[in-house]
């Protein structure tokens, strides 16, 4: 007899799964999500996490289940209400209030940076609003050698460089591939593709992108930067050094760095 991986009891041979148990679980990031929406910043913090954690235990899942259940529906308000809402920083403060008396497992998020994301939301706000917030800086996150008049603003642990190479040709001559290359257009013949260059630590100053790792540094001046553009889980940087190629920073916020490189390319426009 199989047991049910929601509640554990017997769901009958060659079944894994109650159909009444799956209706709730399915249905349970929508009615989480809308209760969240609804009392967030209303109802104090802990009040609000102690009647989301009953509601999921009148489901009588199993432990990890309930724990399931609430990241999904944790992951599904931050999408639904949070990423797509003008919030102000009241709200901001009730919401990581109320995430820091869930207590959810971190290692059940499917994107494993949740919620270091969620806690960085008050310092995105306060960049869109063209205020520099406070520092994450620690001694033991960095070991640049700062210039005379530069200051640390962030560093994001988690974080990868990628650059732009071009795509080694290996396929053998022919009379019909010199054809095709002859009367294709010279911007369709040259293909590249991203090459990762280094896993390390990306720092953030008031002067120039930093990134560090245990054999490998690289540095962009703001000022040296033509384009910027946001990409899955980073950005994408343009120099305009005439022979540099388009790298691609990687790290565990993406949306905080973008806000961080538009501030900083701000600050730098009002001051030239």
């Amino acid at each position: 007899m199989g047991a049910c991986i929601l509640c554990g009891k017997s769901a009958g041979p060659f079944y894994s799964l109650h159909k009444e148990c799956y209706r709730k679980y399915d249905a349970s990031k929508h009615t989480i999500a809308s209760y969240l929406a609804k009392e967030l910043g209303v109802t104090q913090s802990s009040i609000l996490a102690n009647k989301i954690i009953k509601h999921i235990a009148e489901y009588n899942f199993i432990p990890e289940a309930q724990q399931r259940t609430l990241n999904r529906a944790l992951e599904f308000f931050a999408s639904e209400y949070i990423d797509s809402a003008e919030l102000d920083s009241t709200k901001i403060q009730a919401w990581t209030e109320v995430l820091d008396e869930l207590s959810p497992d971190e290692s059940l998020f499917v994107n494993p940076h949740f919620l270091s994301q969620q806690y960085n939301l008050s310092a995105l706000y306060q960049l869109n609003e063209s205020c520099l917030p406070e520092s994450n800086r620690h001694p033991a996150n960095y070991s640049i050698q700062m210039r005379a008049q530069e200051v640390l603003w962030w560093c994001f642990d988690k974080s990868e460089i990628e650059r732009d190479t071009p795509v080694e040709n290996k396929r053998q001559w022919s009379v019909m591939m010199q054809i095709i290359n002859t009367t294709l257009p010279k911007k369709r013949k040259s293909s590249v593709e991203k090459k990762p260059l280094a896993d390390g630590k990306l720092l953030i100053t008031n002067q120039r992108i930093f990134f560090e790792s245990d054999e490998f540094t690289d540095e962009l001046e703001y000022r040296e930067i033509y384009s910027v553009t946001p990409v899955k889980q980073g950005v994408r940087l343009q120099s305009k050094l005439k022979s540099a190629t388009p790298q691609t920073y990687l790290c565990e916020d993406a949306r905080l760095l973008f806000g961080f490189i538009k501030y900083a390319q701000n600050l730098h426009t009002k001051e030239s």
